[in-house]
């Protein structure tokens, strides 16, 4: 990466990891709050809401979010193009959903969720406005704008109003609500900071590029969506609303946390990846270093929270949700490889190389709706290890797929992971028999989460600056060197930047 590039991703990472930081601390105390005021069919009743609407999704937006983003020369007619297709689908299929919204009774048997259909269809037409603008502020790597504007909607929305409404009563319309103040509020600011030309255009060649693009994303985003949302539509079929909520909530436990976290880092490395879709050599090298960075968080995160899911589960949703812990422990390890792997989505979305992942993206479905129906009488359990089972076989796919576009052997992809599992395992194993001893002791369960996270963050810590796999050593070398992280020997920080950089180097491995 140049250093300019590297500069603004450097910056982009930081403003969007503050921002994600905060939505995270937010989001723990929003859903500690209303999982206490609520019961689990209103998650329910708004998780299945939520799928059915995604289905329109993708063919109300047809991929134009990530056009702009990935378009190395774009226009002001191309601008143009994009938010009066956006405009105009959004109003459209708002107007389809509230009309067809009767016959989601036909698949899900709950007449309850056609007037939550109805009223949520409404994000249609916000995101049709919004999606142009917020495209533009990724695409320009402008994240400290886009972070501020999504914290204050956060802060807006949910711990005011939707917190607000369920105090008062409002029931599942309390998450309702909030959901589209929140997409209203991020579309206003998204476009006071990101102003564009709104006005139609009728030239078929502004639309052209985008949507030779763009419709293609659309395809492979709704076969991804049907992929992760099968879960939820088997569930909520097959054993109803409250099986459907105490899922919904403990996937949520953990897929919140990773999916804000690696939000940040793809809303980053997709422009930046886009920037290099013609250098083969520069691409394999940072997405290699991307992939061995991200694994080696969130495997130590996720096993830490498989080992304290019952501390976390009763402190975050209350005592009457005990059903989830199990199924938060299965999903703890299945969750993180899906996250992982969203790097080999974005070199294909980089290099348009759309086709090969729609075909991963259809095998995936037929495999992971196979295994749902081998172990469908296992429970919900039996759906957490389906998924976890159809994501080795994702990894094995994409890894594949790699191997033919960067031309990067089986090896090189597979070591990366080696960091993360020895991390993931020390933190494991320490965590677990920390547990085991404060379990037995007479103190409170949020004393021994706070234990948990402590002790977890110190071994992650240790084997990280002390005793760094060769191959992390190597790839965290390399993102110091490259991204212009200041060495200042008149401050602390400095100094130990300094240390470590110097650390670093001793025996470095060859890439």
């Amino acid at each position: 990466m140049s250093k300019n590039l590297a500069s603004k991703a450097v910056s982009g990472l930081k403003w969007s990891s503050a921002g994600t930081i905060a939505n995270a601390v937010m989001q723990i105390g929003y859903t500690s709050a209303m999982a206490r005021l609520l019961a689990p069919e209103a998650f329910g009743l708004v998780a299945l809401s939520a799928v059915i609407l995604r289905f329109g999704y993708y063919f109300a937006n047809l991929g134009l979010n990530q056009a702009i983003i990935q378009k190395e020369e774009l226009t002001t007619e191309n601008i143009r193009a994009a938010f009066t297709s956006s405009a105009l689908l959004g109003a459209v299929f708002t107007v389809l959903a509230w009309v067809l919204a009767p016959y989601a009774v036909l698949i899900f048997d709950m007449p309850e969720v056609v007037p939550i259909v109805r009223v949520m269809s409404l994000a249609f037409v916000i995101g049709g406005f919004s999606a142009t603008a917020t495209s533009l502020l990724q695409r320009n790597m402008r994240f400290k704008e886009l972070s501020i504007v999504e914290t204050a909607s956060y802060v807006v929305s949910y711990l005011g109003i939707g917190i607000l409404l369920a105090w008062l009563d409002y029931g599942v319309w309390s998450l309702v609500y909030a959901s589209l103040v929140q997409s209203a509020l991020v579309a206003l600011g998204a476009y006071v900071m990101a102003r564009h030309n709104v006005l139609p255009v009728v030239r078929w060649d502004a639309y052209r590029a985008l949507l030779a693009y763009g419709s293609k994303m659309s395809v492979i985003s709704f076969f991804e969506f049907i992929y992760t949302e099968l879960a939820t539509l088997l569930i909520g079929r097959m054993l109803g609303a409250y099986k459907l909520g105490i899922y919904n909530r403990a996937y949520m436990l953990v897929n919140l946390p990773m999916y804000n976290l690696t939000r940040t880092v793809s809303r980053v490395v997709f422009p930046s990846f886009s920037q290099l879709q013609s250098d083969n050599e520069k691409l394999a090298r940072v997405y290699l270093s991307s992939t061995t960075l991200l694994a080696t968080l969130i495997i130590p995160v996720c096993l830490g929270i498989m080992v304290a899911a019952p501390e976390i589960v009763y402190i975050v949703l209350g005592d009457q949700w005990g059903e989830a812990i199990p199924v938060l422990q299965v999903l703890s390890l299945a969750i993180p490889l899906s996250f992982i792997t969203m790097f080999a989505g974005i070199v294909c979305d980089a290099k348009a190389v759309l086709n090969w992942k729609i075909v991963i993206t259809i095998t995936l479905i037929v495999v992971i709706s196979s295994l749902f129906y081998l172990l469908r009488d296992y429970g919900l359990v039996g759906f957490g290890f389906a998924l976890l089972i159809s994501e080795f076989v994702r990894i094995g796919m994409y890894q594949t797929l790699m191997r033919k576009v960067l031309e990067i052997s089986y090896w090189k992809q597979l070591r990366v992971y080696i960091p993360s599992l020895m991390i993931g395992a020390a933190v494991a194993i320490v965590v677990y028999l920390a547990s085991n001893l404060l379990r037995g002791l007479d103190i409170p369960l949020l004393a021994i989460l706070v234990s948990q996270m402590i002790i977890g963050a110190v071994v992650f810590l240790v084997m990280v600056l002390l005793f760094p796999h060769p191959v992390l050593k190597e790839q965290l070398h390399m993102v110091l060197s490259r991204t212009g992280m200041q060495e200042n020997s008149t401050t602390f920080y400095g100094r130990m930047l300094t240390k470590y950089k110097k650390t670093l180097v001793k025996e470095p491995e060859s890439a």
